[in-house]
């Protein structure tokens, strides 16, 4: 069996390559008959399915790895294993990512021996990743997931069955890249992870390089652009942090400083990695590397499908939680408002002072101030003081009304910020929590207590006080209500304190229903996965059992 080996003769070991073969000698492969091919494909297009609909919200423990780990197995299968099952002779990939300014595009160009990928000082110069392909292939990736974000490029020099992605930056200051390369990442049979002596170390790329390893993705390593200097010291360490990653039988590449230049580097630089990517060519070796990344694929596929399950659990327990402490700030501010409305508290004030100028001698309500139980109040000529009475009260109850109004909008206030920041601080987003939580509306909820609530159902049909008509009777239950001291006894005195009382629970009611709609019943409930999900997930995590044993194949 051919070997390439990179290690100088004068340096520590740093790697040794074979040529990537099948697993198992051909016609040894474990047929798989618990599965058609066609029901994988079901399978695991269902599974995307499920992935693409779980949303993990809240913050709870491992969530941010759950999330990354969602988006991982979405690209994978998407882009990597459905594409081969549908197409069992699709070459295999290989990606070549890394770094910002790691050189990724250059050496892409000097290893085909032509510029086909952009390269140069900004950065990040690779914005648009490249897919370079053998014209063989063409038909191959006419309907690829690659095809759709990479720009195609057609090269004899790439062997048939074998593709090249010089993809997007790992550590891109643009997002939108950084995620366009670690889905590049998912599609690969084999990633070469390119790297400089100043940057093999930074976290993001090394964080992407520990993720892979963990899935057993064929790795190779090209540390790129070495001042022959640091060469022993830079490549020592790199082999151990590789060795500490379970990757110290990954193939190895140094390329030298090739100091200030333009274009391609010098063919001596490159040709160890040329050569290497050789071993590949022909659709029976590339084959073989397609059937070692598919066989890691499915234990691990299996087993990030089952650790996810366990992550929708955990939104599930962490939704309840959430929901409860929500549900729970409602009791203090109802309780408060509940408290200081059969104090009387609401009655102080504005409220007070006008019962105070309207109920003083020579008042228009200073007869019913006066006004001993069971005696009556006088009309007066022409009803004048009937009339009298009736704007006064009317006032009375505009100035309980404001009252109520003003505690109303504190309250809903205060329950809004607390609701807000208690969500922010379960790991909600901003824009969730507008559309989930309730906002404060500009609603005279107090008006419609007052009207539909006291005046409509409270006041008595016939058998009004003497002296009062039925808006009368109306305002002044609302200012008893509030716990105006003389209205309350007025009240008292017209037979209407058990109307009184009906109206003061009625306006608790109205101000807790409209508190309510600051935090919806079940809203944080809401926010948890379908739990059908999570059964959903171990469901297809068992269906792939078949695929993790040794030789298994579709």
């Amino acid at each position: 069996m051919q070997q390439c080996r990179t290690t100088p003769s004068d340096g520590p070991k740093v790697g040794t390559m074979v040529a990537p073969t099948p697993l198992l000698p051909s016609g040894q492969d474990v047929p798989v008959s618990a599965l058609s091919r066609a029901q994988l494909i079901d399978v695991l297009t269902d599974t995307v399915g499920d992935l693409e609909r779980l949303e993990l919200t809240l913050d709870a423990d491992g969530v941010a790895d759950a999330r990354r780990m969602r988006t991982s197995l979405i690209g994978q299968v998407r882009d990597h294993v459905l594409p081969r099952l549908v197409d069992a002779d699709l070459p295999a990939v290989v990606v070549v990512g890394g770094s910002t300014g790691a050189g990724k595009s250059t050496l892409v160009n000097s290893v085909l021996g032509a510029e086909v990928s952009e390269a140069g000082v900004l950065r990040p110069t690779t914005r648009t990743p490249v897919l370079v392909m053998n014209p063989e292939d063409t038909d191959a990736f006419a309907d690829h997931p690659l095809a759709q974000v990479c720009r195609s490029v057609f090269s004899k020099t790439v062997p048939a069955g074998l593709a090249l992605v010089d993809a997007s930056d790992l550590d891109s200051v643009h997002e939108a890249n950084r995620a366009l390369a670690l889905r590049l990442l998912e599609a690969a049979d084999l990633w070469l992870f390119i790297t400089t002596a100043a940057r093999y170390g930074d976290h993001t790329p090394w964080s992407s390089l520990e993720d892979a390893a963990g899935r057993r993705t064929p790795i190779g390593v090209v540390l790129n652009r070495v001042p022959a200097r640091i060469l022993p010291e830079v490549r020592r360490d790199l082999v151990t942090r590789l060795e500490g990653l379970g990757l110290a039988e990954s193939p190895f590449f140094v390329i030298p400083d090739a100091g200030p230049h333009e274009g391609l580097l010098p063919e001596g630089s490159v040709a160890p990695l040329r050569d290497w990517l050789s071993l590949l060519a022909g659709r029976h070796r590339a084959a073989g590397l397609v059937r070692r990344t598919g066989h890691s694929t499915w234990t691990s596929l299996r087993a990030d499908l089952t650790r996810l399950a366990d992550d929708v659990d955990a939104q599930d327990d962490a939704a309840t939680r959430l929901e409860n402490a929500t549900q729970a700030l409602l009791s203090a501010p109802v309780a408060g408002m509940q408290a200081e409305i059969d104090a009387g508290a609401w009655g102080q004030g504005a409220p007070a002072t006008r019962w105070l100028a309207l109920a003083s001698t020579g008042g228009p309500l200073a007869s019913m101030a006066a006004l001993e139980p069971g005696r009556r109040l006088h009309a007066g000529l022409f009803g004048r003081r009937t009339k009298a009475r009736a704007q006064a009260l009317k006032d009375l109850a505009a100035d309980a009304v404001e009252v109520v109004a003003d505690r109303l909008k504190a309250a809903l206030v205060s329950l809004s910020g607390q609701a807000r920041e208690l969500w922010t601080g379960a790991g909600v987003p901003e824009d969730v929590v507008r559309q989930r939580l309730g906002a404060i509306q500009d609603k005279d909820l107090h008006a419609q207590w007052a009207r539909s609530q006291v005046r409509e159902q409270l006041v008595p049909a016939s058998g009004l006080p003497k002296g009062m008509n039925a808006d009368s009777v109306g305002h002044l239950l609302v200012a008893a209500a509030v716990g105006v001291d003389g209205a309350v006894e007025a009240a008292r005195n017209l037979g209407l304190a058990e109307a009184a009382g009906q109206a003061r629970s009625a306006l608790v009611q109205t101000l807790t229903a409209e508190l309510a709609t600051i935090v919806p019943a079940g809203a944080a409930r809401a926010l948890a996965p379908a739990s059908s999900l999570a059964a959903a997930l171990r469901l297809r995590a068992g269906e792939l059992t078949p695929f993790t044993r040794p030789g298994a194949s579709a």
